[in-house]
């Protein structure tokens, strides 16, 4: 009798060992797995960037629109808003934000316009009225206001100016991969669908009246 229970006792020991160490495989695989996926999972920072005014986030390859917004209008801001005296420190500013592609063409433009500042002695302030994205390209942003140029005479000049500036996160950073700036509206996806509708049909005119 006594060994009967003793063998009933050891079967059950060894059965209940056999589970835990299942148990266990099984906690060591979900353990793995889950620093596999800390690993390969990018860090998310939450932060505030310039010109913004509540909470966004940033992570390596992507972020909040609020975020990006935020660097469209900065960059805008820093474009529109130069004298003779801020011309080079603007510029080293922008300079860590260009793509390669862009890097030396935008570069001159800017080296071209501080030389004009600085010959002419005017001043250009931009006040900013509307940040759009653009509906077709959600890493395009239009910055349109009000920009105004004092020369020496006091006089000052205004124009309706709109920055277009595509903007793209690489390792954490906004970076630039598009920059125009020019009078009027700004030029979104469906402006110029519109207008090529519009030239087109233009051509098709002539080309009828041509053969008539």
């Amino acid at each position: 009798m006594l060994y009967g229970k003793f063998k009933n006792t050891y079967r059950g020991t060894m059965s209940e060992n056999a589970f835990l160490r299942k148990i266990i495989v099984a906690l060591i695989l979900v353990e793995v797995l889950t620093v596999i996926g800390w690993l390969r999972k990018s860090t998310v920072v939450d932060m505030q960037p310039p010109t913004l005014a509540e909470r966004a986030w940033v992570d390596q390859d992507r972020a909040s629109d609020s975020y990006v917004s935020a660097w469209a209008l900065y960059i805008a801001d820093r474009l529109g808003n130069v004298n003779p005296k801020s011309a080079e420190i603007i510029k080293a500013t922008l300079e860590p934000l260009l793509a390669n592609d862009i890097y030396q063409d935008v570069l001159n433009k800017i080296d071209s316009q501080v030389r004009q500042i600085r010959q002419d002695r005017v001043t250009l302030e931009f006040e900013p009225r509307q940040v759009l994205q653009d509906k077709q390209d959600a890493t395009k942003y239009f910055i349109v206001g009000k920009s105004k140029m004092t020369g020496p005479s006091g006089q000052p000049k205004q124009l309706d100016m709109t920055y277009e500036i595509e903007l793209k996160i690489k390792n954490y950073k906004p970076v630039i991969a598009y920059l125009s700036v020019y009078e009027g509206a700004p030029r979104t996806e469906e402006v110029r669908n519109r207008e090529a509708k519009a030239a087109d049909t233009r051509k098709r005119l002539e080309q009828q009246r041509n053969e008539n």
